[in-house]
């Protein structure tokens, strides 16, 4: 078994109160402590209160629906996914896996199909995955699954969708992480790769690990995912290559240098917020709230992962240093040597990198949380750009919508290492990070198109911006 279905195992459906809807989680991460309010939970309040997080009165039918004329629908009985392969799921979940095929399921493969597939990154590839859903019961779950909490979005009085998601979802992650298990070829890495991206927008939608007003970052799995999507994507590489894969397609893809170049060719640097926030880092009023020390193997694997990218990061710089010696005659065979290349610097990362990192200094968290900065930079000066224009800015001056979807899609699998563990930790340095990272992406997605980010997005800015005030902090970078 490899080193990426440990990752995926602890990776489960599970809620944390009898009666609540239940949401992914990783088992394994310490939370931070939580503040004591004075006031009484709704503990058994019906599916459409908690999906709101307003207080239900637990009747059935209760008031707010009444009031609201929806339906009122009871929680289900809640069911764990066995952290282990060994152990059997509940009856219960055993049944739900075994469903046939439903009308239900018709329409969201139908909606994905006509609607969802046109919003997601990487268009070229998701004909490819659609093929290999009818060959692989976890593609088929995990699209089904993401065609249902598009449909969420768009029709959230219907419960039915939220019922749907919440199931597929489990389905798609155990059957997920049992493929895992199994070596990777050409016949199944486009279906694991393909299920790791959608499992990304599933985290991506997914605000279950939110307690009402309570932040808890340790349970957020759009970063604690992040170390095995990575590790399925270095395995597959190698394959991708051999097999002239139309995965290939996007280790070409560069967002943030296509974003770098736009913004150049206006006369702004894109690395402009890098120093702002490092005045942050260095600040000691910002370097001293912090939350539980972290299990030290989920550190160990975000670690892990941090070494691979950061590996492949020098392997490509010292090739694109070299001399160029193609010309317009032999780009295809350039192309090929290009991925040969890449290829090669997998392998040899992952051969050389066979276990997890200690944790690293305090000169390396500073390097790392530096490295991440140059990466939303762009997006921030995107951000600041289209508030300064008042949205009127013409065609061809503000960089490609694709790209900035794109980096922000992929963001979060990049922030592992160091960072992650600041993250779960409550690091005030990490809070004031992400405050900006999702002001930036309400500022610049369209919350129709990025329907996967548009509630996340709103909602962690104003929770987060909510927790930095209570520790009177300042947010704003000198810059804006």
């Amino acid at each position: 078994m490899s080193d990426t279905t440990g990752l995926f195992t602890n990776t489960i459906l599970v809620s944390r109160e009898a009666g609540q809807v239940p949401t992914l989680q990783t088992i394994g991460a310490a939370g931070q402590s939580r503040k004591k309010r004075p006031h009484n939970k709704s503990r058994r309040g019906c599916i459409a209160c908690k999906r709101r997080r307003v207080k239900c009165d637990e009747r059935i039918p209760c008031a707010s629906c009444v009031k609201r004329n929806i339906d009122c629908l009871p929680p289900y009985r809640q069911h764990v996914i066995a952290p282990s392969l060994s152990i059997p799921l509940s009856a219960h979940w055993e049944m739900g896996m075994n469903h046939p095929i439903s009308l239900l399921h018709l329409e969201l493969f139908h909606h994905w199909d006509k609607e969802t597939r046109s919003t997601l990154a990487f268009p070229q590839i998701w004909p490819v995955v659609m093929q290999q859903a009818f060959h692989e019961d976890f593609i088929m779950s995990a699209i089904l699954s993401v065609a249902a909490m598009h449909l969420m979005s768009l029709c959230p009085q219907v419960e039915k969708y939220a019922h749907a998601s919440i199931q597929l979802m489990a389905k798609a992650v155990q059957l997920f992480r049992r493929n895992l298990s199994r070596p990777f070829t050409k016949g199944n890495c486009e279906a694991l790769m393909g299920t790791a991206l959608l499992i990304n927008y599933i985290s991506w939608f997914d605000l279950g690990f939110l307690d009402g007003e309570n932040l808890n970052l340790a349970q957020d799995q759009l970063f604690l995912l992040s170390p095995g999507i990575i590790q399925v994507w270095f395995q597959a590489i190698p394959i991708f290559v051999d097999e002239e894969s139309i995965f290939t397609h996007i280790i070409h893809q560069n967002p943030r240098l296509s974003i770098d170049e736009a913004l150049v060719e206006r006369g702004e640097d894109p690395a402009r917020f890098v120093e702002p926030f490092m005045r942050i880092w260095d600040d000691p009023r910002y370097a001293t709230y912090g939350g539980a020390a972290t299990e030290a193997d989920v550190l160990g694997h975000t670690s892990f992962a941090w070494r691979l990218l950061l590996g492949l990061q020098a392997e490509l710089s010292c090739r694109s240093s070299m001399p160029c010696t193609s010309n317009s005659t032999s780009d295809g065979h350039d192309e090929k040597n290009k991925l040969g290349h890449i290829k090669d610097a997998v392998v040899r990362i992952t051969t050389n990198y066979i276990s997890v990192d200690k944790p690293g200094s305090s000169h390396s968290a500073r390097s790392a949380f530096q490295n991440i900065l140059r990466r939303i930079s762009p997006l921030l000066c995107c951000a600041v750009l289209k508030l300064a224009s008042d949205g009127a800015a013409g065609p061809g001056l503000m960089p490609e919508e694709a790209d900035i979807e794109q980096l922000f899609y992929g963001f979060p699998i990049l922030c592992c290492g160091p960072f992650s563990k600041f993250m779960i930790n409550g690091d005030s340095r990490a809070l004031i990070f992400l405050f900006h990272f999702y002001r930036a992406a309400r500022i610049l997605l369209s919350p129709k198109r990025c329907w996967w980010a548009s509630m996340r997005s709103c909602v962690m800015e104003e929770l987060l911006l909510k927790e930095l005030k209570s520790r009177q902090l300042d947010m704003c970078l000198r810059d804006q």
